[in-house]
């Protein structure tokens, strides 16, 4: 890869090549570094919101503000393609197919773009998106300020149904899933806590606190961990905390609790392909590498602004080989325990 060279914090020399590439959205710029050699590169793409991976080394960088898409070779560290136009595609599990969500949802097929499914969904403001399933997603809803009561909807593309809406309580910034324990995390930063809820009817089963509004929530499935991340109460600093959970006998139970202060206002958090290190996106500006095992920090990246968007990538990620669309299962969000 073409990379120029990154401030870094090297790594031991025992340690294992980090995995991938962090891609952060940056002011007018879409930062790259390549975590095994520490490299990176920057490319003008105007003001990006959010960061769109797709199999095959390929991260589309869609500016809102001038309408235009720039795609972004994370194989070869380069431009692969601009064009008019804003293309935002959610990706689903098996990689042969996106979803583009708005006030209508529609499901394309990769890398043909055949539109398989249109539906009425009424979504004007997606905030956050994920694909559960082939056909099913989670959409968050937020005013495109972030202010405003903030909605999930699940939608079934196979049935074309909206299988719930629900107005959630609170300022929630993000949700994750756990496909390993069947739940669904919330960061609501007015409550100050992590709420845990069953996908199929939000049920609450309990909940962890935070000491500062929690902006970012992620699971660590392979880990058995659940990781949040809180500004601290003073605002100039924050904390990444980390979880041991457990679901036993029809109970979750919330155990082995650490944290790892943190020099600047967290704002994203990023899980790295294998899920043992995280990075934690930071105010004023920076990126910190986190392993997992032994909550110390690997690696700093400097950048001149918070991120708007960070997402770690696996370029090695491939792409469909054979795309199958039988898609006529009843409608469910199949998410739940291994």
């Amino acid at each position: 890869m073409t990379f120029l060279m990154g401030t870094t914090l090297a790594l031991a020399k025992d340690e294992p090549p980090l995995p991938g590439v962090l891609a952060a959205s940056v002011g007018d710029i879409v930062v790259l570094s390549e975590m095994a050699g520490g490299q990176r590169v920057e490319f003008e793409t105007g003001p990006v919101g959010w960061l769109f991976e797709a199999p095959g080394g390929a991260l589309f960088a869609p500016d809102l503000v001038n309408g235009r898409t720039t795609v972004i070779d994370l194989r070869m560290g380069q431009v692969a393609d601009r064009f008019d136009g804003v293309t935002m595609p959610h990706f689903a599990p098996m990689g042969d197919r996106y979803a583009v969500v708005g006030d209508e949802v529609l499901l394309v097929s990769y890398p043909d773009r055949a539109v398989l499914t249109r539906m009425a969904a009424g979504i004007p403001y997606p905030w956050q998106v994920e694909m559960v399933s082939d056909s099913v997603l989670l959409a968050l809803e937020r005013g495109p300020d972030g202010t405003g009561p903030a909605t999930l909807h699940a939608i079934d593309l196979a049935s074309r149904q909206v299988v719930f809406r629900r107005e959630l309580g609170g300022d929630v910034r993000r949700f994750a899933l756990s496909r390993a324990l069947g739940l669904i995390a919330f960061a609501n930063a007015s409550s100050e806590t992590i709420e845990l809820v069953t996908p199929a009817t939000l049920t609450s089963v309990g909940s962890v606190r935070m000491s500062g509004g929690v902006r970012d929530v992620a699971f660590l499935d392979l880990q058995g961990s659940l990781a949040g991340v809180a500004a601290a109460a003073d605002g100039a600093g924050g904390e990444l905390k980390l979880w041991k959970l457990k679901a036993a006998d029809g109970a979750l139970k919330v155990k082995k609790e650490r944290a790892l202060p943190l020099p600047g206002t967290p704002v994203r958090l990023a899980v790295a392909p294998g899920e043992r290190q995280l990075a934690v996106g930071l105010d004023p500006g920076g990126i910190l590498v986190v392993d997992v095992d032994e909550l110390v920090v690997l690696r700093a990246i400097e950048l001149a602004s918070p991120p708007r968007d960070l997402i770690w990538c696996d370029p090695a990620r491939p792409g469909p080989l054979l795309p199958d669309w039988s898609d006529d299962d009843a409608p469910e969000l199949r998410l739940g325990p291994r």
